[in-house]
């Protein structure tokens, strides 16, 4: 493989993103939805590309195109050529309560991917990105027989991780198939502290729990295509997520103290329970994805994606933590002026745009958490070079200031570079 000076310098560029984001991968912004289940799920979509267009992913597929969202998308991956797409996104968030509210921020790595023709009817993909994140931190304020109040801190940190190795299979010349194996893995905590804030002699009490998850899920994908007159291409997707029983590991810590709030140290006076590496039981939830896309040429097309997930089902140690099934619908569209060598730049730019609406697993007080989002993006050809800057930019709106619940406004801003080259092709002259 071969790359131009240009391309070198984007490819150590994506490197470095990748390299330093991935050791804050579970720094995202504090939500404190993320407190259930395995906290909030990643908002990455596949890629920069796909996060324009609303999400939509079931039924894409193309030769340039890396879609982990459905691996049979990998086995129209031209077999000459070598596929990278790595991203990182910046993102400001407005917390609101019916009487407060709250600003963050936050930049991290998003994702890559890459992905490679092994023979003609196999072509084969790896990569990595974020996968769920805790972090919450609340209190609550109490008072026990009228005359001595009391506080109760909650607080949540760490994530989850996944890597992928996904196979795409073109069985006939309209149907491609595919599996994913995805290896999750990473460290949740969660710390619970009773303290008196006005008597500084009396014995606080905190409970830690860590646990540590790894293991292997699988997904599955199937691609229809048909192709009509005047180069219109019709594409049905279809994905699946395995259910699975995951392993994972906790350690538990409960101990009466003095202090140990705000700003003072813990001083430990006598250890209530401690395990260590107990055998956690986690049953993670089967999933159903569905779309439809309608595209001619390389000039527009447009997509409808549906996807379920039975969250219901989700058990960690037997306990459900009040989850309910989630769904979503999205809708999308690209659009590229002209493809032409001799068209101007501004009509070779591939201009996106989309919108999301998903009821998410949590289910707070008996009132689902919603969440919905607009997106636009551009993909920007750099000339002379295999190489695309693809950018995308989400706003939108998470849960609701009614029952004393948290409604979460956010922007978020995407940058990826996707670079592909020419394998195992013989040159004539040097």
């Amino acid at each position: 493989m071969k790359f131009n000076k240009l391309q070198k310098i984007l490819f150590f560029a994506v490197v470095f993103f990748m390299t330093a984001g991935g050791v804050f991968a579970q720094a995202d912004i504090s939500s404190p939805y993320s407190r259930f289940g395995l906290g909030t799920m990643s908002k990455n979509k596949s890629n920069t590309m796909i996060q324009g267009m609303g999400g939509i992913s079931n039924a894409l597929d193309g030769k340039h195109l890396l879609n982990n969202a459905n691996p049979a998308s990998y086995a129209e991956i031209d077999s000459l050529t070598f596929l990278f797409d790595a991203g990182f996104y910046m993102k400001s968030v407005t917390y609101r309560t019916s009487n407060a509210s709250e600003r963050g921020s936050d930049a991290s790595f998003d994702y890559f991917d890459m992905g490679f023709g092994v023979t003609r009817w196999w072509k084969m993909g790896a990569g990595a990105s974020p996968y769920s994140n805790r972090s919450y931190s609340s209190m609550a304020e109490f008072v026990w027989s009228q005359d001595y109040p009391y506080n109760i801190d909650y607080d949540g940190i760490g994530g989850l991780n996944r890597l992928y190795w996904a196979n795409g299979f073109k069985i006939f010349k309209n149907l491609s198939l595919g599996v994913k194996m995805n290896y999750i893995f990473g460290n949740v905590s969660d710390e619970t502290t009773l303290y008196f804030p006005d008597y500084v002699n009396f014995l606080n009490e905190r409970r830690t729990i860590n646990l540590h998850f790894n293991d292997l899920t699988f997904d599955f994908g199937l691609i229809f295509k048909q192709n009509f007159k005047n180069n219109y291409k019709l594409q049905i997707g279809l994905t699946y997520g395995m259910p699975a029983n995951m392993r994972a590991h906790r350690n538990v810590f409960i101990r009466t103290m003095f202090k140990g709030y705000g700003s003072f140290v813990e001083s430990v006076v006598d250890t209530i329970l401690y395990t260590s590496n107990e055998r956690v039981d986690v049953k993670y939830p089967q999933s159903f994805g569905a779309g439809i896309t309608l595209q001619k040429g390389d000039n527009w097309l447009v997509g409808v994606d549906f996807n379920w997930s039975n969250w219901e089902a989700f058990r960690m140690n037997n306990v459900n933590d009040s989850l309910q099934n989630s769904w979503n619908v999205a809708v999308g569209a690209s659009y590229t002026p002209s493809h032409t060598t001799v068209s101007s730049y501004i009509r070779k730019i591939n201009y996106r745009a989309g919108f999301n609406y998903e009821q998410t697993f949590f289910n707070i007080y008996g009132k689902s958490i919603n969440k919905y989002y607009v997106s636009l993006g551009v993909g920007l050809p750099i000339q002379r070079a295999q190489t695309t800057v693809n950018i995308a930019a989400e706003i939108g709106r998470m849960g609701t200031t009614q029952d004393n619940l948290v409604q979460e406004t956010y922007f978020n801003i995407s940058f990826g570079v996707s670079i592909h080259d020419r394998w195992f092709v013989k040159r004539r002259y040097k």
